[in-house]
């Protein structure tokens, strides 16, 4: 603490001197060059500290830290992987069930899975859907699917229930 104390006085005595000279000297280029010579006497105070640092000392924080919180990271970057499937099934989801109530399948219940790609990102993968409605809304749902999220119909499961 003491240093911190040295070096907060070094600036404000570099800046009470770049101050000084500044208002002492004469209008045109002496003041300029007293501004600047200021400036660099602050800046040389401001930065004073850098000379003590040992290049070591900062090696081994960076390793504690990057130790202690790399972990974080690891499990942050999990988390945000596992939202992201989360938010874009359940927006696919609800785009799917939009899309059958439009054909006119009733009583629909929607479940997406998604998968990760090569690029990191998730992307629909599964789709299961049930609900009331004739074939030809089926047949429409499953083209649509297969159109707007490349899920083929493989991966597609379709559940026809009675209409009660």
């Amino acid at each position: 603490m003491e240093w911190m104390k040295s070096w907060l006085f070094s600036v404000v005595c570099a800046a009470m001197v770049a101050a000084v000279a500044d208002a002492l000297s004469p209008k045109g280029l002496p003041k300029r060059l007293a501004r600047y010579a200021g400036g660099l006497l602050v800046l040389l105070a401001v930065l004073g500290p850098v000379k003590q640092l040992d290049s070591n000392a900062i090696g081994d924080a960076m390793a504690n830290w990057k130790g202690r919180y790399g972990e974080d990271a690891e499990v942050f970057a999990q988390q945000n992987t596992e939202a992201a499937k989360a938010i874009i099934e359940a927006e696919t989801a609800a785009y799917i069930s939009d899309k059958a109530a439009g054909l006119g399948i009733t009583q629909c219940r929607v479940e997406v899975r998604c998968r990760m790609t090569e690029e990191g990102f998730p992307a629909p993968e599964t789709v299961r859907v049930e609900g009331c409605g004739d074939e030809t809304a089926w047949q429409s749902l499953s083209r649509a699917i297969t159109a707007d999220f490349a899920i083929e119909r493989e991966a597609q499961t379709l559940e026809r229930m009675e209409t009660p």
